[in-house]
């Protein structure tokens, strides 16, 4: 069996969690200070498919941060929601682990 490196390709499609609102892959690289606003990127590899950007926020910096990179990982949009502090509304996420 012959083998063959690959070139690492870390990109692919941004996440759009309003046309799909739940994304799973495994938790592969993590970039900061991306783009204009500095944001985090999270890039989760599907099952099937190419590797898919997932922009951070405040919601899902604050749960991205507990996961270790290699974790298979759910991500999903729970809708607009509205601070109790700043009475701001937000985009709010929800992030699960899988545990064996």
């Amino acid at each position: 069996m012959s083998m063959a490196y690959k070139k690492v390709n870390i990109g692919g499609e941004a996440w759009d969690f309003q046309a799909q609102n739940t994304i799973e892959g495994v938790y592969v690289a993590k970039k900061e200070n991306v783009g204009p606003n500095k944001s985090n990127m999270y890039y989760l590899r599907p099952e099937e498919g190419d590797d898919v950007a997932v922009w951070g926020s405040t919601v899902i910096d604050n749960q991205m941060m507990l996961v270790p990179i290699n974790s298979k990982v759910k991500i999903t949009y729970l809708g607009k929601a509205v601070g109790e502090k700043t009475n701001r509304e937000y985009n709010n996420f929800m992030v699960e682990i899988w545990e064996d």
